[in-house]
């Protein structure tokens, strides 16, 4: 068994989740229609909602780092403050600086 670098095995594992994603894409279904990636919805730049995340990292009010399918999402902002937490699912409201995977 060859040794694998653990970013080489994450990007195998996200490339197959976009793959999965496309597939979805061609039959007419959106990408998220599996469950597994996660959807990002920005609205005026105040309010941010993540479906699909796997869990909460970071929470401060000026930086929010999730687990996802695709690797950790990095949500950086001013007066960060969580307006629901439902399951996967979570709503943010403040001024929204930035989006990233990491």
């Amino acid at each position: 068994m060859a040794n694998r670098r653990k970013g080489e095995v994450g990007e195998r594992k996200r490339a197959s989740l976009i793959r999965a994603g496309n597939a979805f894409n061609a039959v007419g279904m959106p990408a998220d229609a599996s469950g597994k990636l996660p959807v990002i919805t920005l609205s005026a730049g105040r309010f941010l909602r993540v479906a699909h995340h796997r869990g909460i990292l970071v929470f401060t009010p000026s930086c929010v780092r999730l687990y996802s399918a695709l690797g950790i999402i990095r949500i950086t902002g001013e007066e960060l403050v969580s307006t629901s937490l439902d399951g996967n699912d979570l709503i943010l409201e403040g001024k929204i600086k930035c989006i990233a995977f990491e």
